[in-house]
This record gives structure tokens, C-alpha cells and sequence, in this order.
């Protein structure tokens, strides 16, 4: 690479210092030690989304090595990444932080974490390792507009009116969430599917919900009603957690990456039901039946059926205006019937939304039928890849996106030095 009046020539020049982008530099100058690799970022910061994620300790991927079971992670992009996926996928990923000297634990849920705890620990691996490799990088500097050259490569202008020239191009920048966002790519024609947001919790304006704010269980259900999308027909499963602003949890999560274009044509309002069991009505009717008969001299209050936290099982009984001191024989038979209902199917009212944490996603960008699936190119630009978020590609959150950005970045990076 060399500089001459402001122009700046590259064999390969990398747009986003995110996960996509390192990865994809990475292991393009692993591929090409002699090829020059240029990384521009316009924020100061390199690696951000990582730092964030997972409550700083960086959420790397999910230990699901099934590729089938892997895809049904992903509402969208699931075409492409089977292909992806099959040329790096999740052992790919753990086992090149291992040997990079960063270990992986796997939690609980799958969720896979540095054992560090520590997202420091992986944007310095990457750092070190671009370093180590000689790949270059300019903060400060984004990507204003790019045209092809004959008879191949690209001229790049920067938003500081510097001009790049690099043989081959590869934009990881991450999404964005509005449409004209897009217009230096839809302007050589390149097809992209509108952004609408995804992973959001749901605002409840509910204050008898709100005031048990902290509560949670580990397995519960959702459901938008007249929104049947999804692996459960339309219900969600996961851990539900009660906020300040309404529902959240890796359930809600889930049923609003499923239903993200749904739930944004309705201007985020909805009806919704929970399940706080998270049993379905066949089996709960069954144990809370059951349950009922054996305890009938008790109080209401000093049973629980479903062994749901003491605070949630007061409000579901608040909320089928039932009074926990009297006894379940008692009990007439609609107030036994409500009760039920609220703890399998409690309804709410979603009004609105709020973003969860840092860990913001994008439903759409580059319609992935713009790229080969073997890698990444643009099929109307060649020497042209995308990795990343920029394409529309996106899972629910667990360490999937991290794996879709680490996929992705790999195989552009890999070709896109192939074509330089």
C-alpha cells in the first residue's frame, strides 16, 4: 500500500472495523500474506459492537454444531448462510480462538463466552492478530461512495475526500435503519430488502404488571396474536423477564426477530399472550388439576402448581381477583378456570418498543440473492463482497449473529483477496 496526494492504493480494501470486517481482513491476509489489506472505520473506535455485547463479555457464538438446527436460528438469510456456514461454522469459530489463545465456555443455554468474561479478551485477539499480519487500519474514515474501474477494481471517495483505489472491495459497515441509508449501494442497481428493527423488547403499559418489575422464569412462552410465524405456531419459548417497560427476555427477543416486519407494519401495537408456564394448555390443565385435588384444604396463596416465583403467582391470583386466603375447595369453578387462563394464556397489550441494550440488529439490507452463495460477490459488480450485517442476514440473540458476522466475514475476506 502506498500513498500518494491524498489517493491511497490497496489490493483489498475492507469498509466496517466490526467483527465482519476483522475476520474478513484477517483471514484474507492469512490467504494472501503478500497482498495489502486496508481496514477504514468512520467512528474512532474499532470493534464496538463487541465490546458491548453480552454485558461486556462478548456473546462469541452458540455451541450448536447442528447445521439444521443452527439455521432455525436465523428469521432471515437462511439460504445463504447453509452454504456459509458449511465452509466455517461454529467448530470453525471456537477453534480458531483456541488456537489464537482465547478458550470459549459454554453456558446453560449454549451461549458461548471467552472464559475470561471479558470482550476485551476477543477484540484484543483480533487486534493483535490483523497487527501481527500487517493488515492496516484508519478510523475516522468512512466509505462516501465507490464506482468500478476498468478493467477492474474500484475507486472509493472517503467522507475526508480522500480517494482509495483497491483491487477488490468488501463492504462490512453493518446495517442500517433506514433506507436511504443504502443509497451508495442501490445506486449501481444492487437490490436491498428494507431495513425494520429486530431484537426489541415490548412496552406493556400495564402498572400491575410493571410494579413485579425483576421478576422472571426460566421457561415461559410468547405469542402475538394473528402472527402465527415461527417454529411453535407463532408461540416463542425461552426465559421471560418482567421490566419497567413491560416484557423482555430471550422468549420476547426471539418473537420480535421472528416477527420483525410483522410487528413494524403495525407500528409495534399488538396483542399478546404469555405463558408463563411454558407448558401449553394440555399439560398445565393436567398439572394444575392435579395439583388442586391433593391440596384442596389449603390456601390459594400456599399453593403453586407450576412453581412459578411466589411474587408472580400473587399477581396471577390479584389478576383473576382471587383472594389468596381462601381455601382451593372453595374456589368456584370460573375462578379456577381464569386462573388457568392467566397463567397459560395472560393477554397484554404491546404499545410500542425499546431497543435491548447496545446489542441493536437490523431485519434487511442487501437482498442476499445479490451475492453468490459460494462467495459473497456481487453478482452485478464483480470484485464487489459483503459480509456482515450490511446483508440481510440476521439471527435471534444467543451468539448468533456473532457466528453469522465470523461466517461471513471469512469467506468474503478469503475470496475477495482471491480476486485482487
Amino acid at each position: 500500500m502506498y500513498i500518494n496526494h491524498s489517493e491511497i492504493h490497496t489490493d483489498l480494501l475492507v469498509v466496517g472495523a466490526g467483527a465482519a470486517g476483522f475476520f474478513a481482513a484477517i483471514h484474507a491476509k492469512t490467504a494472501k500474506p503478500n497482498k495489502q489489506v486496508l481496514i477504514i472505520e468512520k467512528s474512532n473506535k474499532v470493534l464496538a459492537k463487541v465490546l458491548v455485547s453480552g454485558g461486556g463479555r462478548c456473546n462469541v457464538t452458540h455451541n450448536q454444531t447442528d447445521l439444521g438446527e443452527l439455521l432455525e436460528c436465523y428469521p432471515r438469510g437462511r439460504a445463504l448462510l447453509k452454504w456459509t456456514l458449511r465452509k466455517w461454522g461454529v467448530t470453525n469459530t471456537i477453534r480458531w480462538f483456541e488456537r489464537h489463545g482465547v478458550p470459549l465456555k459454554t453456558e446453560d443455554d449454549g451461549r458461548m463466552f471467552p472464559t475470561t468474561d471479558n470482550s476485551e479478551t476477543i477484540a484484543s485477539c483480533l487486534t493483535e492478530e490483523a497487527t501481527r499480519l500487517g493488515v492496516s487500519w484508519k478510523l475516522g474514515m468512512g466509505m462516501k461512495s465507490f464506482e468500478p474501474l476498468l478493467p477492474k477494481g474500484f475507486k472509493v471517495l472517503t467522507d475526508k475526500g480522500d480517494t482509495i483505489i483497491t483491487q477488490s472491495l468488501l463492504i462490512a459497515c453493518g446495517g442500517f435503519p433506514k433506507a436511504q441509508q443504502f443509497e451508495f449501494i442501490t445506486r449501481h442497481g444492487i437490490p436491498i430488502v428494507d431495513p425494520v428493527p429486530s431484537l426489541f423488547t415490548f412496552n406493556i403499559p400495564d402498572d400491575a404488571l410493571r410494579t413485579f418489575m425483576g421478576i422472571s422464569v426460566p421457561w415461559g412462552r410468547v405469542k402475538v396474536i394473528g402472527m402465527d410465524e415461527g417454529p411453535e405456531k407463532g408461540w416463542f419459548s425461552g426465559p421471560i423477564l418482567i421490566t419497567h417497560w413491560g416484557l423482555s427476555g430471550p422468549a420476547i427477543l426471539k418473537a420480535s426477530a421472528f416477527l420483525a416486519r410483522e410487528l413494524a407494519k403495525t407500528d409495534y401495537q399488538a396483542s399478546v399472550l404469555v405463558d408463563w408456564t411454558g407448558m401449553g394448555e394440555e399439560k398445565a390443565r393436567s398439572l394444575f388439576d392435579a395439583d388442586l385435588l391433593m391440596n384442596a384444604a389449603k390456601k390459594v396463596d400456599n399453593i403453586n402448581p407450576f412453581q412459578l416465583p411466589k411474587r408472580l403467582w400473587e399477581y396471577l391470583l390479584q389478576l383473576s381477583a382471587i383472594d389468596g386466603e381462601t381455601r382451593v375447595r372453595d374456589m368456584a369453578k370460573s375462578a379456577k378456570n381464569k386462573l388457568l387462563e392467566n397463567c397459560i394464556r395472560c393477554a397484554y397489550n404491546m404499545k410500542g418498543k425499546t431497543t435491548f441494550k447496545e446489542e441493536f440488529v437490523t431485519a434487511g439490507g442487501v437482498a442476499t440473492t445479490a451475492v453468490d452463495k459460494d462467495t459473497l460477490e456481487c453478482k452485478q459488480l464483480p470484485g464487489l463482497f459483503f459480509a456482515g450485517e450490511i446483508l440481510d442476514v440476521d439471527g435471534i440473540t444467543g451468539g448468533f449473529n456473532f457466528q453469522a458476522a465470523w461466517s461471513t466475514g471469512y469467506l468474503a475476506g478469503v475470496r475477495a483477496i482471491e480476486k485482487a
